[in-house]
């Protein structure tokens, strides 16, 4: 069971199908919290996001640690909490 055009749909939804991926889904030694300071995120843009990826974790297991941590963040998602989300979409295809 592959998702490969779910994902080519995703990525073209949210506006990143010419984005250069990524080796990794998340930055190494990254740490993020409610505090973070920056401004404000588009709050449903990024729960779009986060429930595209949630439900890609059932076929890409290893992302589903990342999802998890960013799953946190949902009611007032700040641009560094976005900016891990699409980390994410732009992992490699053939990474998982």
């Amino acid at each position: 069971m592959h998702q490969s055009k779910y994902t080519t749909d995703m990525l073209v939804r949210f506006q990143m199908s010419n984005c250069n991926p990524a080796a990794t889904p998340v930055e190494t030694g990254l740490l993020m919290s409610l505090n973070d300071e920056g401004e404000l995120a588009d709050a449903t843009l990024y729960r779009q996001i986060v429930g595209s990826l949630r439900y890609l974790c059932n076929t890409r297991p290893n992302i589903a640690y990342s999802v998890g941590t960013i799953s946190r963040f949902m009611k007032a998602p700040k641009i560094s909490h976005m900016m891990a989300a699409k980390r994410i979409l732009r992992l490699e295809e053939g990474q998982g």
